[in-house]
């Protein structure tokens, strides 16, 4: 009878530690890898950084110019000299108390070394300025997410032996937006960043 009832004991201890142990490996499993900087180091949220294109001659970093005789919004743009750093660079994770960013999660991306009079310094998509394109802009929210917010996220994903930032908000369950990688639109001799289905700008992360 004695050993009856350490079995009826074991039993459910089993079963609840089972369960602990499980629900402990879905939220591993969950923690997705960090994003790197080229020191080898995971890249932090309330730091700044500079967005390069891997490998040289490819252009240099990321800053903001207008196209189109419109100043508003003014459309995030690649400098042409590889020698030029561009603008730093912060990133927000949807998740306030992540500290790490992470591949594949939705961020927002704010120019830290700019101000401009009339506009935040946040991304965002914007289809007005150029039809049928999806431009990367500023002017956009931090925070917030929803379908009110939803032009203002993005995502890093590996590409090759670097990264590719993406549009593919994943902040409203409702929406459907449209998903594609970011690349580079020559505009009257200007390289501006836009969402596309073709070759994305493969980057790297570089502290300021």
């Amino acid at each position: 009878m004695e050993v009856i009832s350490i079995k009826r004991f074991m039993l459910p201890f089993l079963l609840v530690a089972l369960s602990i142990t499980s629900s402990f490996l879905i939220k591993a499993q969950d923690v997705r890898e960090p994003v790197l900087d080229v020191s080898g180091n995971a890249v932090r949220t309330g730091v700044n950084y500079f967005i390069l294109p891997a490998g040289r001659g490819n252009g240099g970093g990321l800053h903001v110019a207008s196209i189109r005789n419109r100043t508003n919004p003014l459309v995030v743009s690649q400098n042409a000299d590889e020698s030029a750093l561009g603008s730093s660079l912060r990133f927000s994770p949807v998740d306030p108390k992540e500290n790490t960013v992470r591949l594949s999660t939705d961020m927002n991306v704010k120019f830290t070394s700019m101000v401009i009079s009339d506009s935040s310094t946040v991304w965002r998509i914007y289809t007005e300025l150029i039809p049928q394109r999806y431009l990367v802009t500023v002017g956009g929210v931090v925070g917030n997410p929803g379908r009110e917010t939803l032009g203002n996220w993005f995502k890093i994903d590996k590409y090759e032996d670097a990264y590719k930032l993406v549009y593919c908000p994943g902040v409203c369950n409702i929406c459907r937006p449209f998903c594609g990688d970011i690349g580079v639109l020559v505009e009257n001799g200007k390289r501006v960043l836009f969402v596309g289905r073709d070759k994305p700008l493969k980057v790297t992360f570089h502290k300021l």
